[in-house]
């Protein structure tokens, strides 16, 4: 038996999120209570099904499952949502160098399940004002998946038209290695170096930014952008691009953020996203990315910027845009390589945080234990070589200079552990950090996948069951192969990259390393000499 719940506040859904309008004193049966953070799945008097705000409803009986009874008091709401949009003439506090995400960002202009829609929040009964609430979380089992319409894609549900161009056509076509996103021909491979960051104002000085120069191979053509453009354009991305790995950006500074050694860290933070972008053949080629590397006119940014703002292909409406092979995908076997990849993801996760922490105290005991151990050597062998010199026979001098000249080898080995990070362990720890912040995007797309693989076998249930005609059934398969497809032409892509970059991190590691011991063994060799010489 199904719980009932009455309705305490109005809630205007929305049917592409797979949300259910309700109003104010409604009896809803509700259906399943573990969808997710603050969400229900309800069924109103008309049959109707779909996500309702947990705190919006009371029990009719009791209290069940966290579902407060009647007269009781329901916590305020919380939102700490970001704008969904930034502000059309990108005029908003300077003071942060204008990056969006600081605590006075909060907003109620999300959508779906991010941002609670125009509703009546507020209501009076008994001279009591009761507010509701719904948790928002972005690690919510739910979250991805409801946001960006995957339930409403997968069950036919969005019968918004939504014209397609040509050139936003995206095929995934069978290699040897399985599904790969279609190369979009031509020269499209190019990279985008990002130089010269430069510290400008506007207002007469009371708004001040850094400025980057960015210059694409493919046409040579210098724009400048700074952070929260990079910032915008990592929003469009990832908003449109719910089963493509986006990583995020280099952190937020309050403080130090014109300090020189900051301002490089960022540009190179930047240079390593930047050259993940432009290296999928998705992202670089989407108009919202070409506009960010190419656009040099004020007025035609604004134009693009809006566009690109409005563009409606965006989450699972991207899928619209996308042809898979014909050849249908077994769910079992699709299972099976979704589940072989969460275990990579866990386990790729969990090695990096330990060879993280590894690089990290490897590269504070070359700055501080390793350096003075080795200049304490140093010290002691010109401590004895002092002692020497009271001999003033030329093979005592020769034997005091060679001695001498060992304690500051040693000193200068101790300066050169110091020094190495730079050239190996921090460029090594930059890059696992990269690829760490990369593993992160995939648990929701995992879990969005997750839940596409369940839709698809709970309708082959309900088909078997005669509860689902075999063309509604199969119409959901069909939708749940582009799903699929995507999802393992982006793991594929992936595991390509992984390979060719930690190959070159490899290889540009160990030739440091070589050749900072090779260094050391010929300091080493040269002190050696001097003996030699005796």
């Amino acid at each position: 038996m199904h719980l009932r719940a009455r309705v305490m506040y109005d809630f205007d859904g929305e049917a592409a999120n797979g949300e259910l309008t309700i109003k104010e004193d409604e009896v809803l049966n509700i259906l399943r209570q573990d969808v997710g953070d603050g969400w229900w799945e309800a069924e109103n008097s008309q049959g109707v099904k779909g996500l309702v705000p947990q705190a919006y409803c009371e029990a009719v009986d009791g209290t069940q499952d966290g579902v407060s009874s009647p007269g009781s008091s329901v916590p305020s709401p919380s939102y700490d949502d970001r704008q969904d949009g930034v502000d059309e003439e990108w005029d908003y506090d300077e003071e942060w160098d204008g990056e969006p995400g600081s605590p006075t960002d909060s907003g109620l202009n999300g959508q779906g399940n991010y941002g609670l829609h125009g509703a009546n929040r507020h209501m009076k009964r008994g001279g009591e004002v009761k507010t509701g609430t719904v948790s928002k979380t972005f690690k919510s089992r739910f979250s991805v998946f409801a946001k960006s319409g995957g339930e409403a894609y997968l069950l036919g549900a969005d019968t918004k038209k939504r014209h397609i161009p040509a050139n936003t056509e995206v095929r995934i076509v069978e290699s040897d290695e399985g599904p790969m996103w279609e190369d979009p021909g031509g020269d499209w491979r190019f990279t985008c170096e990002i130089t010269n960051p430069k510290k400008e104002s506007k207002l007469k000085g009371m708004k001040s930014f850094i400025a980057y120069q960015l210059t694409p191979s493919n046409t040579g053509i210098r724009v400048s952008r700074r952070y929260k453009h990079f910032d915008w354009l990592y929003e469009r991305l990832s908003e449109k691009f719910t089963l493509i790995c986006v990583p995020q950006l280099p952190d937020k500074q309050v403080t130090g953020r014109y300090e020189e050694s900051f301002i490089e860290r960022r540009m190179d933070g930047l240079q390593r996203w930047m050259a993940r972008m432009t290296s999928h053949p998705i992202i670089s080629q989407c108009d919202a990315f070409q506009h960010f590397i190419s656009c040099t006119d004020e007025k035609q940014w604004k134009v693009g910027k809006r566009k690109a703002e409005k563009d409606e292909l965006v989450g699972a409406a991207f899928l619209q845009t996308i042809t898979p092979p014909d050849t249908g995908l077994e769910v079992a076997h699709v299972e099976t390589q979704h589940d072989n990849f969460a275990k990579f993801v866990k386990s790729m996760n969990d090695s990096m945080v330990v060879i993280q922490q590894t690089f990290h105290e490897s590269r504070k005991r070359h700055m501080g234990p390793f350096k003075r151990e080795y200049q304490k050597v140093g010290q002691s062998f010109n401590a004895i070589a002092e002692s020497f010199e009271i001999d003033t026979r030329p093979k005592s001098v020769r034997l005091t200079d060679a001695v001498k000249n060992t304690g500051k080898t040693y000193e200068d080995i101790g300066l050169f552990f110091a020094q190495q990070p730079s050239k190996d362990l921090i460029p090594f720890e930059d890059f696992l950090r990269e690829y760490h912040g990369m593993i992160q995007t995939f648990p929701d797309m995992i879990q969005f996948h997750k839940h596409t693989i369940s839709t698809v076998k709970e309708c082959q249930k309900q088909r078997e069951d005669q509860k689902m005609d075999f063309e509604e059934a199969e119409s959901v398969k069909q939708r749940a192969d582009v799903v699929s497809y995507a999802m393992m032409a982006e793991i594929n892509h992936f595991q390509d990259e992984r390979v060719r970059n930690f190959k070159e991190a490899m290889e540009g590691f160990l030739t440091e390393q070589i050749k900072f011991y090779q260094n050391v063994t010929a300091k080493l060799e040269d002190a050696l000499g001097k003996f030699q010489d005796i």
